[in-house]
């Protein structure tokens, strides 16, 4: 597996988009509840460019298997060094350690970004195991759980959050 993180072609932006629009309709990982249109991904895209922030994408024999970011944790200014993070693996590849091996690699680009000194996961779900499980391997805390913060297909889903100090 390789990472590529800048220099997109259309079709590796288009499988990225498929990917987290997968989540959205099918899991309570993603707290969006309408996917997100080609027009807002590419702004994500662009303003994590712009605000030179990581966006990653994982290819397997030229195909994008998923997809990592880092978006800021909170809009307020006291907050400016801490960052959250999203990981998304195509649903045929999940279970294979994809998503723990672009999370070493995400928190290995963001070590080199001197402005990102806390990493925050929050993970929807209490019962998202697999990535509770990544996260605690690579270096992330136990940080708490806000009860029913989201609200999604007529369901209370809990915000796990992890923390790793970098």
């Amino acid at each position: 597996m390789k990472f590529k993180t800048k220099d997109f072609t259309k079709t590796e932006i288009s499988k990225s988009l498929d990917i987290y629009n997968f989540f959205i309709e099918n899991s309570f990982s993603n707290f969006e509840e309408k996917k997100l249109s080609k027009s807002k991904f590419n702004l994500l895209l662009k303003n994590n460019i712009k605000n030179k922030l990581p966006f990653i994408l994982a290819i397997e024999d030229s195909e994008v298997i998923g997809l990592a970011f880092v978006n800021k944790f909170r809009e307020k200014s006291g907050y400016r060094f801490s960052y959250e993070h999203s990981i998304y693996v195509d649903p045929n590849f999940i279970n294979n350690g994809y998503g723990n091996k672009i999370l070493k690699e995400l928190v290995k680009i963001c070590k080199k970004i001197t402005k990102i000194k806390n990493l925050i996961a929050v993970i929807g779900g209490k019962n998202n195991y697999a990535s509770i499980k990544i996260h605690k391997n690579n270096g992330f805390q136990y940080i708490g759980t806000i009860k029913k913060a989201g609200f999604k297909k007529n369901k209370w889903v809990d915000s796990i959050y992890m923390q790793k100090r970098l």
